[in-house]
């Protein structure tokens, strides 16, 4: 399978903007959520984000996020918005109808019955993003994965990234399922919860291409 797209999600600082960059990533993610380890500032991202601009795919994950906030997301200098919470088909409609935004929508998988939904979501986003179930209520970044094998007829009229616990152990395993070119990841290349590591980067997209 060519041209896998690695997301690198949870980023927090330009050096590991640049070197993921530089690595080959193809979508950086920057957390607007004040219960994670990953969350970053208006300030500190806008100024990423003035540095990489035209460089990569840049992706605001937001939980639930208000009107207000969806009004900043716009002016900021995104190419996606990535909605991780439990936003209703309803919101995701009505935020894709009055945004420019690339929706990329998040689903917890604990079973088939996880991906019954997401069908109806498809109109409204530009990509699918798969994740393990939430611990503590606080979504993604668990280090989790979910059971793979509950993806095996899944076949949405929109592409998906997997996501949930992808590092460079596990990676060739999930590009052997060969169901997607896209995949997240963040704490499979954290050295401690919150801080990417470009060794780890360079390590996980290293092979992905290799392999790929």
């Amino acid at each position: 399978m060519n041209n896998i797209q690695i997301k690198i999600c949870g980023v927090k600082d330009i050096e590991i903007a640049n070197h993921s960059i530089m690595c080959g990533a193809s979508f950086l993610g920057f957390v607007f959520y004040e219960n994670s380890r990953r969350n970053i500032s208006i300030n500190e991202c806008a100024e990423i984000l003035n540095e990489i601009e035209g460089r990569i795919n840049t992706v605001a994950v937001t939980v639930n996020p208000t009107r207000s906030e969806l009004d900043l997301y716009s002016k900021m200098k995104f190419t996606h918005l990535q909605l991780h919470g439990n936003e209703s088909l309803k919101e995701v409609g009505e935020i894709s109808k009055n945004y420019d935004f690339k929706i990329i929508k998040s689903f917890s998988i604990s079973s088939e019955f996880d991906l019954a939904e997401i069908e109806s979501y498809c109109p409204h986003i530009e990509h699918i993003l798969l994740d393990s179930e939430q611990i503590n209520n606080i979504p993604g970044g668990t280090g989790k994965t979910f059971n793979w094998k509950i993806i095996k007829n899944f076949y949405p009229n929109k592409s998906y990234f997997l996501s949930g616990g992808l590092n460079s152990t596990n990676i060739l395993e999930a590009l052997q399922l060969k169901k997607t070119k896209y995949f997240d990841v963040s704490s499979g290349v954290e050295n401690s919860e919150g801080i990417k590591d470009e060794k780890l980067i360079s390590e996980f997209i290293s092979k992905v291409k290799k392999a790929s």
